[in-house]
């Protein structure tokens, strides 16, 4: 990353009061993401990555709240911002891809309308058609005129997620935030929206965060990726390191689960258990259950600590494996990286 980030986040934590307890959703995370850069931000469901989106633009509602913490966009902490100066913000300077169009765009609305209120609500009303038949048509819509006139019904599922984009860009922000932005689409199109948002950060040299729990996604779109578990992050390192050379045995744990043409068909492998309560955490690491490594030291809970050049990792295993490899003055490709058990699934 070159420069400084477009967006730092420092110590985000993020809880819910609830009849159950409080549910710490984010705790303590901290990351960048530069300029032109894409991280990913990697887990299975309810590990806190949409909770962590929306965060950063202040989108949690009650009984939300965040608790602690910085994020800086551009030097600025959001956190520190009143609504208005919040709000003046969002879709100008971030923007954040939904989930699931059908229920992100109003479905009353034709789609030029809607497009046309996000230009209105930052002062660009004046920009008018040309810009958003412009938007319409760098996300690849055929017949921007024509689909600018639609209703959300009237399109299929990767036209409404390039709507999305569409709308996401339209104020050319410098980080978009994409939460599993192509979870509802077929193969096929989802290689195509996943390469339209490539293309879209690259010429416009926008920072992206990308939310995602596929690991393949992961691969073809992003330069770095965290690793989050339990409302932490686990892991964190480039994205080639961290297929080759994954430290944390979470991290080993999806990587696994990645079906391989070069191997026999089968049942893929499962990690055994289920993640914590998130409304009463255990104390020392939150994978300690779960983990085939698992030790007597484990019920402490390990920072995340450097383990290789621009790697971290939250896991006392691959710390020790790391220091053990540096004392022996050998070569941080392979012997720093915790050994699985036979066992292990």
């Amino acid at each position: 990353m070159n420069g400084a980030p477009v967006l730092k986040v420092e110590g985000l934590t993020t809880r819910f009061r609830t009849g159950y307890g409080i549910v710490t959703a984010v705790d303590g995370v901290s990351f960048s993401v530069g300029r032109g850069e894409t991280l990913g931000l990697v887990g299975e469901s309810g590990s806190g990555k949409s909770v962590t989106a929306l965060s950063i633009l202040r989108l949690v509602s009650k009984p939300g709240r965040i608790e602690s913490g910085t994020v800086e966009l551009n030097g600025v902490d959001l956190l520190k911002l009143d609504e208005e100066q919040m709000r003046q913000r969002r879709s100008t300077q971030a923007a954040l891809v939904f989930q699931n169009p059908m229920t992100a765009l109003n479905p009353v609305f034709t789609i030029g309308w809607q497009l046309r209120e996000t230009l209105k609500a930052h002062g660009r009303g004046e920009a008018g058609s040309a810009a958003i038949l412009k938007a319409l048509s760098d996300v690849g819509m055929p017949d921007p005129e024509r689909q600018a006139a639609s209703f959300p019904h009237q399109m299929s599922g990767g036209m409404r997620q390039r709507v999305v984009i569409a709308m996401g860009m339209l104020n050319d922000p410098q980080l978009l935030i994409a939460d599993e932005p192509t979870t509802a689409l077929d193969v096929t199109i989802q290689a195509q929206v996943l390469d339209l948002m490539k293309r879209l950060t690259h010429d416009h040299g926008t920072a992206l965060l990308l939310i995602t729990h596929n690991m393949g996604v992961i691969a073809r779109m992003c330069d770095r990726v965290a690793v989050m578990y339990a409302g932490e992050i686990v892991e964190e390192a480039p994205v080639d390191e961290l297929f080759a050379n994954a430290r944390h045995p979470y991290t080993m744990g999806l990587l696994r689960s990645i079906p391989r043409v070069d191997q026999p068909r089968g049942q893929l492998p499962t990690l055994p258990g289920a993640p914590p309560d998130m409304s009463a955490l255990p104390a020392g690491c939150r994978f300690r259950e779960r983990c085939p490594l698992a030790q007597e030291r484990c019920q402490t809970h390990p920072e995340l600590t450097a383990v290789a050049p621009a790697h971290t990792a939250r896991c006392w295993v691959a710390q020790d494996a790391a220091r053990e490899s540096a004392a022996a003055g050998m070569r941080d490709d392979g012997p720093g990286r915790p050994q699985e058990p036979e066992h292990a699934v």
